[in-house]
């Protein structure tokens, strides 16, 4: 596929049609005046590939179509991994530490375990070692709590056209993680896939390593044989790592204004090439760009994916402004809910409960129509003495009448139906006890009976239904938070299990990432 070329846009003054080649990509300019974004949402629409990128600061507006996927983090510890982390976080180069990090990553599997190991070490260590594990300790304490909160996928699922992973909520050391992992997964497990690095001047910077740049460099030596391509996003690229844009066949130069940013603009156009003069890159407009690519130097104006063909030819001829892009909604956090396999299968699970019980209860309702038409004297009038014998939630509404053009299938019978079996669900059918004194938690859901120590992690959350604490939707992080607030500690994978445990046994509900306590649930807290 790396023969492949991607409609781009017109070129400007003439209209002709501007194709580059799918290959590794530079696209730069100044952010909000260039239009870089645009640019990139339009080649990857236009491509066929996969794309994954990467949504790293709140507010963002970018890529607000994409598919949200969850992010997705492979630990390592090696020395090298460690010593990347630490000059993202000091943003400058390591100068005497490896030897102490050599040391502390020794027989480590997690950075956790690297942690423990230089917490121990700190505890005899003098003098200049004590300051170098104090920085150690301290750049640790950043990544390693971050690790075990986050629910991380097990895999990066990528489907056609643009998919984002939303790391807003994520420190940046914890972002160069997780956009390392991410690249090593797409050279090691896909294809036809093209990998989005945004601010590389931040994640690939010139002179010192990085987790992302030590797996870009990998990256795009390798990918090409597997047509996955590495595509860079920076406002500038005096702080990118030359080596890797050395690696770079295809450049889209936006707008500059800067004087020796535009010298360093131009400098990227091979030798031998004629090139634009200064004021034409400090000049460009929103969405025009010089494309530079073999031997070819082509000012463009790309064509966005939500334009007309013939408007955008138009405009880089100059027949009609630039239109403005429609009002799309800015994207908030994990927008689309991604479910796994097993809660597909528990939703489908309860939704065929759901309908037995529904085809129950429209059988009955039948019968009881029937019954109750028999019963009815030649007056046409009910004998109300029925009422006593129908559940007080049913009497208190009013009848229903039913049309003779309506049936039972109806979408609005269908709803009341639902709603009336939810109120007339025994309000004693799933408890909750919490015994205190006597350690002991026991939870009765359709005869099972479940007995906890209540100082356990089930018995620390019974405690916080009891309390109110879920009286509102949470998630795992905030219940986390609590439970870190009440002295206990549990890991992110054990926490995830439990919550997941009570939600099985019907105490919770789970929206994406939100628990919620079912309706009606009953919590008794006995204390002696």
């Amino acid at each position: 596929m790396s023969h492949v070329s991607i409609h781009l846009g017109y070129e400007v003054g003439t209209g002709a049609p501007v194709s580059i080649p799918l290959r590794h990509l530079v696209v730069t300019g100044q952010t909000q005046e260039a239009g870089k974004t645009t640019a990139l949402e339009a080649l990857i629409a236009r491509s066929g590939v996969k794309a994954i990128v990467f949504v790293t600061k709140r507010g963002e507006g970018s890529f607000v179509d994409a598919r949200i996927i969850p992010p997705y983090f492979r630990e390592k510890a090696d020395w090298q991994f460690v010593a990347s982390i630490l000059e993202a976080s000091r943003g400058e180069k390591l100068k005497f530490e490896r030897a102490w990090i050599i040391r502390a990553s020794k027989g480590a599997r997690t950075l956790a375990d690297v942690h423990h190991n230089v917490r121990k070490a700190m505890e005899t260590a003098k003098g200049l070692s004590a300051d170098v594990y104090l920085t150690l300790d301290a750049y640790l304490d950043a990544v390693v709590p971050q690790i075990d909160r986050v629910r991380w996928a097990a895999r990066v699922d990528l489907a056609a056209g643009v998919n984002a992973m939303d790391l807003t909520g994520l420190n940046v050391e914890m972002q160069h993680l997780v956009i390392r992992s991410t690249i090593e997964w797409v050279q090691e497990q896909e294809k036809d896939t093209v990998v989005v690095v945004p601010e590389a001047w931040k994640f690939i910077p010139q002179g010192r390593g990085t987790p992302v740049k030590l797996a870009a460099e990998a990256f795009i030596r390798q990918a090409a044989a597997l047509r996955n391509f590495l595509w860079l996003d920076s406002q500038d690229i005096a702080g990118v790592e030359k080596i890797i844009l050395k690696s770079v066949p295809v450049w889209i130069l936006g707008v500059q204004r800067e004087s020796n940013e535009v010298k360093r603009t131009l400098d990227q156009i091979p030798a031998g090439i004629k090139k634009p003069k200064l004021e034409a890159v400090a000049t460009l407009g929103l969405g025009q760009f010089f494309a530079c690519y073999g031997t070819h130097v082509i000012k463009v104006y790309v064509e966005p994916v939500w334009m007309h063909s013939d408007d955008a030819r138009g405009v880089a001829m100059g027949r009609r402004g630039i239109l403005p892009q429609p009002n799309r909604p800015p994207r908030g956090p994990m927008q689309e809910a991604i479910v796994t396999e097993a809660e597909a299968r528990e939703l489908r699970a309860e939704n065929a409960d759901l309908r037995r019980r529904l085809a129950e209860l429209e059988g009955h309702a039948e019968s009881s129509n029937r019954k109750a038409t028999a019963d009815v004297p030649a007056s046409g009038h009910r004998d109300h003495g029925d009422a006593g014998r129908t559940p007080a939630s049913a009497a208190a509404r009013p009848a229903r009448e039913w049309s003779a053009g309506e049936s039972m299938d109806n979408e609005q019978l269908y709803q009341a139906i639902k709603a009336r079996l939810i109120d007339e669900l025994p309000q004693d059918a799933r408890v909750l006890q919490i015994i205190v004194q006597r350690p002991e938690l026991r939870v009765e859901v359709e005869r099972h009976v479940i007995k906890a120590d209540g100082h356990s992690l089930r018995g620390r959350i019974g405690r916080m239904i009891a309390g109110g604490f879920f009286e509102k939707s949470v998630t795992s992080a905030q219940v986390l938070a609590e439970l870190q607030r009440q002295g206990e500690n549990p890991s992110n994978i054990e926490l995830g299990n439990e919550l997941k445990a009570l939600t099985v046994l019907g105490f919770f509900t789970r929206d994406n990432k939100w628990f919620s306590l079912v309706d009606g649930m009953k919590v008794n807290v006995v204390e002696k």
